[in-house]
């Protein structure tokens, strides 16, 4: 009876030490150029959707000044409507003025918004999906599906944002 109770109050005191390790699940690879990049994924951290939610609801909310407080001063746009790579100025407004101009508003449905952080690299990414309707000023509309990746650098700013995009299935 006595080695019954002695395995009884060990066998609680290891399940109530709070002694659980925390470990990163790597998922996925990156593949591309060569082999010395094969490196998996795992889940980002919460402050990179924060920061990435932020800079897209300026984008919605037609605030250029709010995404330029969240960029760094060129950022890679790889567009989704348009083939190339553009290094965007963005220690000012004008690009995405230019862009939004034509549009009186724009409505987003988000699909998800998920980082990513890269193995063994400080690299992050956060991808997102989600459905934009933009209402031009002629009073018509537009609706496009898009897949969208943000980059992150070091210093919490977005310094490029990779588009894919489709029509939507009506």
């Amino acid at each position: 009876m006595k080695k019954l109770l002695s395995l009884l109050i060990i066998a609680t005191a290891f399940t109530s030490c709070n002694t659980s390790v925390e470990s990163e699940k790597i998922s996925g690879k990156w593949l591309l150029d060569d082999s010395r990049f094969e490196k998996g994924y795992m889940a980002g951290d919460q402050k990179d959707y924060d920061l990435v939610k932020k800079f897209l609801d300026a984008y919605e909310n037609m605030d250029p000044q709010g995404m330029v407080d969240l960029s760094a001063e060129t950022v890679k746009f790889h567009p989704g409507d348009i083939g190339g790579v553009f290094d965007v100025d963005m220690t000012n407004t004008d690009f995405i003025v230019e862009r939004q101009s034509n549009w009186d508003s724009i409505s987003r449905n988000y699909i998800f918004i998920m980082p990513l952080k890269m193995e063994d690299s400080k690299n992050r990414v956060v991808t997102t999906a989600f459905t934009e309707t933009r209402y031009v000023k002629d009073g018509t509309s537009e609706s496009i599906n898009f897949y969208e990746r943000l980059y992150i650098n070091e210093q919490d700013q977005i310094m490029r944002v990779v588009q894919y995009s489709r029509p939507p299935n009506d």
